[in-house]
Formats: structure tokens, sequence, C-alpha cells
């Protein structure tokens, strides 16, 4: 029996609706990295936001700068969190997502967040939604207390422990086959993709192409 669902934030519950490499280009400018390569800087930035361990913005740009042999400025901080409050200005809800959330919440069951990225940029995108009331447990990656991204087991553990449910009463909803799915039935939970059937089949789990169609699901195969 299910009595807890945790969702994937990105691609899943909403998504940056913005240009990024408008955003990025913006980022240039302000760390006075304009002799950069723009293809070159979108690579290096893109590797330090998916690093493992602790991490926000700030730390990813510094790593970044140090990557092309820069000094970080002294308001490097308050720059980091222009641009987080800039990505969060766009971040925009999945259809359906509210409304889901609203009836699982209302209906009792334990709600999850189980995300990757640094830990400032995930919290402003969350609340820029306006979701968070809903979860029990949020897991970000960056966060210190988690240091670790899906698939770890890391990130599921923390997600039941904060849920006070057993891994086979918790489903988890992404749209990352390995990430969110293997990384789920790995540790021993139910899991749901939202993505193509055949990835599906590959994976021997349910697939929807949506948060309206994953509704219809979680009421007629999980009785959600």
């Amino acid at each position: 029996m299910i009595r807890a669902v945790c969702f994937d934030l990105d691609g899943t519950l909403g998504g940056y609706g913005g240009d990024f490499g408008g955003l990025l280009a913006v980022a240039r400018t302000e760390l006075g990295l304009e002799q950069c390569d723009m293809n070159r800087l979108a690579s290096v930035a893109q590797e330090e936001l998916r690093r493992d361990g602790p991490l926000d913005l700030a730390t990813a740009l510094r790593r970044t700068l140090e990557r092309f042999e820069q000094r970080p400025p002294d308001d490097l901080e308050h720059l980091a969190a222009g641009i987080t409050a800039r990505y969060a200005s766009e971040v925009r809800p999945a259809p359906g997502a509210a409304r889901l959330l609203e009836r699982l919440d209302e209906a009792g069951v334990r709600l999850g967040l189980v995300t990757n990225g640094p830990v400032d940029m995930q919290r402003a995108a969350l609340e820029a939604l306006g979701l968070e009331r809903h979860f029990r447990a949020v897991i970000v990656s960056g966060d210190p207390d988690v240091g670790a991204r899906k698939p770890s087991p890391r990130v599921f553990r923390l997600a039941c422990a904060g849920l006070e449910t057993a891994p086979e009463e918790t489903l988890m909803v992404g749209d990352d086959p390995v990430a969110d799915v293997r990384g789920a039935l790995d540790f021993g939970m139910q899991a749901v993709l939202i993505g193509s059937d055949r990835d599906g089949r590959e994976l021997g789990v349910p697939a929807v192409g949506g948060i309206e169609p994953l509704d219809v699901l979680l009421r007629s195969r999980y009785g959600l």
C-alpha cells in the first residue's frame, strides 16, 4: 500500500520557462567574463551546477571562475542572489501540479520533494511556485545536510525518513529514467515515469505524459 509520494521538481512539477542563454549572458557580464566563449562558459557552468555535495549558486560560480583562472568578485554572494531571484521569477508550474498536490495533501497522502541542484536556486524555485506547504519532506541535493544527488540512495533514504514511511510504501514520480526512477527502484521504492511508454517498459514502471494523466493513474492504480 502506498502511503507517500515523492516528486521531482524540474521537468515534473515545474521548470524554468525563461532563456537560460540570456540568464547566462547576464551572469557573464556581472562576473566580468565577457572575453570567455559563451559555449565553453555554458558547458563549465552546467558541470558546476551539477556537482555532487553541498552546493549553492555562489559556490558554483566561484568554481566556474576558478576554472577560467579568474578571481571571484567581492560581491559574489550578492550577484548570486540576484541571479537566483531572476531564475526563480521565470519558473513555471506544470499544468495541474498545484491541483494534484492539493488533492493528495487533503486526502492525507504524505508528500515529499526530491530534487537535484544548488540549494538556494531550488528553494527559491519551490517558493516561487507556491507549493512548499504541501511537502512534509524537502530534499535538495545541494543542501549541506544532504550533499548527494539522485540517484544516490542517501537522497531516497532521507526522503523516506522525513516522511516516516518504508521504501516499499513510497512512490517516486519523476522525469529522469536514471536519477528519479532507477534510483528509487534500486532503493526499494515504487516509481512512475513522466516520460515515454518505451522508457517505462524498459524500466518496468508505468509512464505518463504529464501531471493530469498522472492524477488518473494515482487514482486508478494506487487508490490515491
